[in-house]
């Protein structure tokens, strides 16, 4: 995908602290929509005082990639060259858009950055702008973030991001 002059808007924003709650382990399903074609997979999240891991699966359960960041840095390791493919830094900010604080992603958007809450038609609902336009769109199932599935749609990079906890 090109980015031409765009390159800056199509950057994530900086990753946010980890999260100071106790440790947590989600198994999901993740559906991945993009340029037409679909993606399954399946991953294993776990957020500690210490780091937040994110490890991708196929389907069939063959290890892609494993993202770490430990509050600093981002460190990846890909098991298949298709996972290459994956940008962990963008992987990491969708998950702390759909999962951390609104107050504590706050802190780190750039200016010109807007986060908002809200329920819209009975579904809580985060949306992320950027001068006013609408970067990111968050659907929760319900308002237990950490048990609903999600419905993730990032309007600038034309995707889809479907999340099922199991």
């Amino acid at each position: 995908m090109s980015t031409g002059g765009r390159k800056e808007e199509l950057q994530s924003w900086p990753l946010a602290p980890l999260l100071s709650e106790g440790p947590r382990q989600l198994n999901q399903h993740l559906r991945i929509v993009y340029q037409g074609d679909e993606y399954e997979l399946m991953a294993a999240t776990f957020h500690t005082f210490e780091s937040l891991k994110i490890s991708l699966l196929s389907p069939e359960g063959i290890s892609l990639l494993d993202v770490t960041y430990d509050g600093n840095e981002v460190s990846t390791h890909y098991h298949m060259s298709r996972a290459e493919r994956v940008p962990p830094e963008k992987l990491l900010a969708d998950i702390q858009f759909v999962y951390w604080p609104i107050a504590q992603l706050r802190e780190v958007l750039p200016v010109g950055w807007n986060l908002d809450e809200a329920i819209v038609e009975g579904i809580y609902t985060r949306k992320l702008s950027r001068n006013g336009e609408v970067n990111s769109v968050a659907r929760y199932s319900s308002k237990d973030i950490w048990k609903a599935q999600i419905e993730l749609e990032h309007k600038l990079l034309g995707y889809r991001l479907s999340i099922r906890n199991f």
